[in-house]
């Protein structure tokens, strides 16, 4: 037997360590980037399509980071709500459907143990973490409106998704630093008051604003609600996913001790449920653009890690349906993607110009978009919606059961293309994962959601806090005053809660999805959002605010 080389075995013993020390060099910027209900199969249509309409693109801006695939699931459910899946990579809690970060219920059928007595309590999340342990700046950008489900996850805490009021009230309170995407009509003016009370700038709909803005501290909001599908933007009027990405990173950099920032490609997962594949795949490579202009920020930088991951799969859209059947193996790239090529606009942007057209004019509307002349059988079909208003078909006898969208996308795609969908929802495959990090610390194989929140605190140096976070950030107001006899909680209108605790001459005031509290009159900032939870008839509070009462 040949005996080892004791020089080799030298060289390599050293360069052991290195590497492990390398690999465990500490990161200060953190990019988490959800491409909403992408599955697997969108990644490699949008591969294709990018090609077959610019061959001179080889390859996604995601794809050399591909490194895995994660589990993503509901607390009770392996296909996942938007809320629940974020919740669990900023939490670490699996939760149920519509709930925004906070713990969820226990029912017969759940896929992880849930503890019934911390139902309803809110979960601290990541970007929480970062700004009270961290001091780093945070940040959120978006397509949709800025109270839904993802951005949301990152900086509220509430049972009911769609609750906008309670949820946006504590994503202004929470201290976030940057904030671009859609839903001017949810930032109220006495939302936007408390803003210009902190000093921070505030863009509606002004483009240029947004594009000189040097505060720190900004919010820039487009479009009443979300933002238009990327195939139906003007970008004299509205900045794309990677603008407002590279703005975010270019705001948020300043801040020495780093940053969290979260991107999301909203709409993706929109498009989806109506089974627009062209709109699926131009939003997801808007999307793929703001990826390689974060990566290419982490490359200079050496400081920071993007980490890609949609939070669940949708429509289950595949490359090849039953038209393929037979030859499946014959066809050529044109047979799949060059109908796609003649559609300009989104199926959603053209059943809004359908509803307001007289009947003899929607063939028109198809040429002009989508060069396609349609059947007498597939325009009855239009006619037989549910909400096309103008239809000559009176709305109590017509057949099809389904809205325009739906049906302009089976006249695209059902007997016009080899793309299929198996669903109008949401599905419960596993979704890529892809990691770029500048020491190589980087996750292989399928990862849970549970260890990707595992994950992302380790590049934060979160590790083991979020039980210190919970604990001392959202602890029930009953565990902090129990001792004291003249504690009250009162109404102050709609979605408004009032908590009053008095010690002799000392009295200690906080409201509801604030970050500020009241002592003797006087305003006392909070490190985290006052969250009020009905069901429980509980404020979860800091608990240093009952240092106020110890006597000095």
């Amino acid at each position: 037997m040949k005996k080892p080389n004791l020089f080799v075995c030298f060289l390599l013993i050293p360069l052991f360590f290195l590497q492990t020390i390398f690999a465990q060099q500490e990161v200060k910027n953190v990019i988490v980037m959800i491409p909403d209900g992408t599955s697997i199969n969108l990644l490699s249509l949008s591969r294709w399509y990018q090609h077959y309409t610019n061959p001179e693109a080889k390859q996604l801006c995601v794809d050399p980071y591909l490194c895995g695939v994660v589990r993503t699931y509901s607390s009770d459910c392996p296909i996942g709500d938007s809320a629940p899946t974020t919740s669990c990579y900023m939490t670490g809690q699996p939760t149920q459907t519509g709930f925004v970060s906070m713990y969820p219920r226990k029912t017969m059928h759940d896929l992880v143990k849930i503890d019934s007595l911390l139902a309803y309590y809110p979960l601290a999340t990541a970007l929480e973490g970062a700004r009270i342990f961290g001091k780093k700046s945070t940040g959120l950008v978006f397509t949709c409106e800025f109270p839904h489900a993802t951005p949301a996850d990152c900086a509220a805490h509430w049972y009911k998704r769609s609750q906008y009021p309670v949820i946006a009230k504590q994503m202004v309170h929470n201290q976030i630093n940057v904030v671009f995407g859609g839903g001017n009509k949810f930032l109220t003016d006495d939302l936007r008051a408390e803003l210009k009370q902190r000093n921070y700038a505030i863009f509606s709909d002004d483009l240029e604003g947004f594009r000189n803005n040097e505060n720190p501290n900004v919010w820039a909001l487009f479009e009443e609600e979300s933002l238009p599908y990327s195939i139906d933007n003007d970008p004299a009027q509205i900045p794309s996913l990677a603008e407002m990405t590279s703005k975010a990173i270019q705001l948020l950099s300043a801040n020495e001790n780093g940053f969290f920032l979260m991107v999301e490609g909203s709409k993706i997962d929109w498009a989806a449920h109506d089974n627009d594949a062209k709109t699926m795949i131009t939003d997801f490579l808007a999307f793929d653009e703001a990826v390689g202009a974060a990566i290419d920020f982490a490359k200079r930088d050496g400081q920071t890690v993007v980490i890609i991951l949609p939070d669940h799969g949708n429509s289950g859209i595949v490359f090849g349906n039953r038209r393929s059947n037979k030859g499946y193996d014959k066809l050529p790239l044109d047979s799949f993607l060059k109908p796609l090529t003649r559609y300009t606009i989104s199926s959603y942007k053209l059943a809004q110009l359908i509803k307001g057209t007289e009947p003899e004019n929607v063939t028109n509307l198809f040429q002009e978009y989508h060069n396609i002349h349609l059947t007498n059988e597939e325009l009855t079909v239009l006619y037989n919606t549910t909400n096309y208003d103008k239809s000559p078909i009176e709305k109590a006898e017509r057949t099809a059961g389904i809205p325009l969208e739906y049906a302009i996308n089976k006249i695209l795609y059902d007997n016009r293309s080899y793309i299929g969908f198996t669903t109008y929802g949401h599905t419960g495959e596993d979704v890529f994962l892809a990691v770029y990090h500048p020491h190589g610390d980087i996750p292989v194989g399928m990862i849970t959601n549970v260890e990707m929140n595992q994950y992302i605190c380790r590049q934060l140096q979160l590790e083991g806090k979020f039980k210190e976070l919970n604990n001392d950030y959202f602890a029930p107001h009953q565990e902090i005053f129990g001792g004291f006899k003249n504690v009250k909680i009162d109404s102050l209108g709609k979605e408004r809660y009032v908590l009053t605790v008095k010690m002799g001459k000392n009295m200690l005031k906080v409201e509801s999805y604030t970050n500020y509290a009241e002592f003797n009159g006087n305003r006392i900032p909070l490190s985290t959002v006052a969250v009020y939870v009905d069901k429980l008839n509980t404020f979860f509070i800091p608990r240093e605010l009952a240092n106020y009462f110890i006597k000095k």
